[in-house]
């Protein structure tokens, strides 16, 4: 037997869950950020032309992503505290510190990993980043569709899934760089 209860909430309590809201938004435009400069930092360090092509499509998305934020603060009602000359980011230094450690880190792994290709490394750092953006995205579409936010969801719905797919593009193209990185000791 299903049962269906709808609950009232007072425009307090819908206020104060919205508010909750924000500071999460500011995350997911961080990821999103940091994400998109790695990104575009990777693509034009790759040899590979078509490797290259694919990451520079996907960075055109990562920026149309970064910039659907902006819509999604409106969605929920709330305004953005976003800063002007920034690139997206309520803190522009923020993204960079967060690209340039996801960075440093897949240097470290990478290299006790055997893998000599600095660009195969930042692939690596690259999965997880985007891991963690789409993350960002899904994550505010749950909070839309708990606070019956309709608009929340056509904004994110198809962010997540077309992040998903990038996910798998690089993913290969990873896989495809790994064995001149690991057994060859270069750079792809």
């Amino acid at each position: 037997m299903n049962r269906t209860m709808l609950v009232e909430i007072d425009a307090p309590t819908v206020t104060a869950y919205l508010d909750r809201v924000t500071p999460w938004l500011r995350t997911t435009r961080t990821l999103q950020s940091a994400y998109r400069k790695m990104l575009e930092d990777t693509a034009d360090e790759v040899g590979e032309p078509h490797i290259r092509a694919w990451l520079h499509e996907i960075a055109d998305a990562a920026r149309r992503h970064e910039a659907a934020v902006e819509d999604l603060y409106g969605a929920f009602g709330q305004e953005s505290k976003k800063r002007p000359g920034t690139a997206g980011s309520d803190t522009p230094v923020v993204p960079t510190v967060l690209a340039t450690a996801r960075e440093l880190i897949g240097e470290v792994q990478g290299l006790g990993a055997g893998a000599r290709g600095r660009t195969w490394r930042h692939m690596r750092v690259l999965l997880l980043s985007n891991l963690d953006a789409i993350s960002g995205f899904a994550v505010a579409e749950q909070l839309g569709l708990t606070l019956a936010r309709p608009a929340v969801i056509d904004i994110t719905f198809p962010i997540v899934a077309e992040k998903s797919r990038h996910q798998l593009l690089i993913r290969e193209c990873y896989l495809e760089m790994a064995a001149k990185a690991i057994l060859y000791r270069s750079d792809v």
